[in-house]
């Protein structure tokens, strides 16, 4: 796969992995920031319920403060505490992929590292997205993209230990 195509990002969180998993799964809002309200398709309050159902087929979703679910991902293959892997629903502006057979993958591994876990998100398969694939791949790579989320998610396993 090339470079291009493809964006890894991978730091620790300070929790055991079943712990890290179930945050990642079990507690998608202490980590997710809205694709959506970021590119002003949510609304602009705070309360956005966020989950992810954690069975192969599950949604990804997001329900704002207006009652909108909106679903950013389908779970493709789960085994806990191991890994998960979605389709990433969400175009480089925001908008919502309703075929998730026409999205990107995201892997998430959750490997034990002493008392942490060390978690390794890989976002590939952009030519999904067309012709902008490339550059949605870029844009995944730079700080507020995969690098974000995981801040975030280290930040709420500190919160949790």
């Amino acid at each position: 796969m090339s470079q291009d195509q493809e964006c890894r990002v991978d730091g620790l969180l300070d929790l055991p992995r079943e712990q890290a998993f179930s945050l990642f799964v079990d507690r998608p809002g202490l980590w997710w920031s809205s694709p959506f309200r970021e590119h002003g398709r949510g609304d602009s309050g705070t309360g956005v319920e966020v989950g992810i159902e954690p069975f192969a087929g599950g949604a990804c979703y997001e329900i704002d403060g207006e009652g909108r679910r909106r679903i950013w991902g389908t779970v493709l293959s789960i085994e806990a505490p191991l890994f998960i892997r979605l389709a990433w629903q969400v175009t480089q502006d925001g908008e919502q992929i309703a075929d998730p057979g026409t999205a990107s993958r995201v892997m998430v591994n959750f490997r034990q590292a002493g008392e942490l876990t060390r978690l390794e998100i890989v976002h590939n398969e952009f030519l999904r997205h067309g012709e902008e694939g490339t550059e949605y791949a870029g844009r995944m790579r730079q700080t507020d993209g995969w690098p974000r989320i995981l801040r975030q998610l280290q930040d709420a396993a500190r919160r949790m230990a």
